[in-house]
């Protein structure tokens, strides 16, 4: 290895040696000089590489040239002659210098993508910093790879078992055929038995349903899932025949978040705060002393409390669909809090909430969910993946 003072020599020499090159090539534009010093530096690579084939008895010659357009901020900027010998092994090491900054700018243009800035917004920032545009189009292109990923990641092969599968929709406005409406992405993520989480579905249709949400419990088994011991889900109707048909042995937990809002949704606003409080304590079932006979107790002391002031209030207690956002009771005092509610998938709903903030609408469904699709991969690889629920050790 040569000592850093000769180094130190050698790279003067090398930095007089371009100056002076470039001022007796005045008539080229940096471009261009920058451009044939690349090319020059290649075919110094390739007769290295000759003279030690025919050291090795290797009878391989020089073949001429191909032609490769490598980016500049993503515009066809720079057509390079690439030098290529007979036998095709010859690769230059100096090409990979102007690869690296092409996938460098890719990687920049994708993580601000991902981050939430528009396409417009992306191309006017790297006209600020880098002095060249990038159009709209040139961006969009690039989210296109998004799409093969995503579509590998819909046919991969799931676990056999999961703990617990959480379930939501969440509504993005979306261009379907010829119109722009408010769609609802379907989300759902489980809990392995190493009590990691990963997601297991991400789809849209016009609107949410206990039957498109069977179609798609179908889709996980068919990629491998066999048993499910608990779906955590909204107080959407009709689930628990879906969860039912799929999975007949899983019990089903509806959002007590989501019931309570319903419940004081039609109430007096001099109301709401007391009724709230009231029904905390209805579902305050933590301690190993609970039980689902004490929980009834409550909620019969509730309707008597309220029935003067909303005659219909036992409405919402019906005992065939009320039994679902008590399931919880039936674990381990632990794990409660874990599976009472769907808040647990309230945070990947404000990254994508984030995320889709400054995209008004997305010009395709595909678009959409491969868009969301890196957004929650990213979440899950950082997150989910890195940190357990260890509560779950006790389910």
């Amino acid at each position: 290895m040569l000592p850093n003072s000769t180094k130190n020599q050698i790279k003067i020499i090398l930095t007089k040696s371009l100056f002076n090159m470039r001022e007796a090539s005045r008539s080229l534009s940096l471009d261009e000089f920058i451009l044939n010093t690349i090319e020059s530096l290649m075919q110094i690579e390739r007769e290295e590489y000759l003279e030690a084939a025919k050291g090795q008895g290797l009878a391989d010659k020089s073949n001429g040239f191909y032609k490769r357009n490598y980016r500049s901020l993503l515009k066809n900027h720079l057509q390079i002659n690439i030098p290529r010998t007979r036998d095709g092994n010859f690769s230059p090491d100096t090409i990979e210098l102007v690869k690296a900054s092409n996938e460098q700018v890719q990687d920049l243009v994708l993580g601000l993508y991902k981050k939430g800035m528009t396409s417009r917004d992306i191309s006017d920032l790297l006209a600020d910093f880098f002095g060249e545009k990038i159009s709209k189009s040139s961006v969009n292109n690039l989210a296109k790879s998004f799409h093969d990923i995503r579509q590998a990641w819909v046919k991969s092969p799931l676990e056999k078992t999961y703990k617990a599968i959480y379930c939501d929709a969440i509504y993005i406005t979306v261009r379907r055929d010829d119109s722009y409406a408010k769609e609802a992405v379907y989300i759902a993520y489980g809990v392995r038995e190493d009590n990691a989480r990963e997601l297991l579905i991400l789809e849209s249709s016009p609107n949410e349903s206990a039957a498109i949400w069977g179609e798609y419990f179908n889709q996980l088994k068919s990629r491998g899932m066999e048993h499910v011991n608990l779906i955590v889900a909204d107080g959407l109707t009709g689930l628990e025949n879906q969860v039912m048909i799929h999975f007949p042995q899983a019990k089903l937990q509806k959002c007590v978040v989501h019931k309570m809002r319903n419940v004081t949704k039609h109430a007096s606003p001099k109301h709401k705060l007391e009724m709230s409080q009231d029904l905390k304590h209805v579902f305050d079932n933590f301690t190993e002393q609970s039980s689902k006979e004490k929980a009834y107790e409550k909620v019969d002391n509730f309707c008597q409390k309220w029935r003067n002031k909303y005659p219909n209030i036992r409405r919402y207690f019906k005992p065939d669909d009320f039994c679902y956002y008590l399931t919880y009771i039936s674990y381990d005092h632990k794990i409660r809090r874990c599976i009472y509610t769907t808040n647990s998938i309230e945070s990947i709903n404000a990254k994508i909430r984030k995320a889709t903030r400054n995209k008004l609408s997305f010009e395709s469904v595909d678009f959409l969910l491969d868009y969301l699709f890196i957004i929650v991969r990213e979440y899950q690889d950082k997150s989910w993946m890195v940190f357990p629920v260890h509560n779950f050790k006790a389910f």
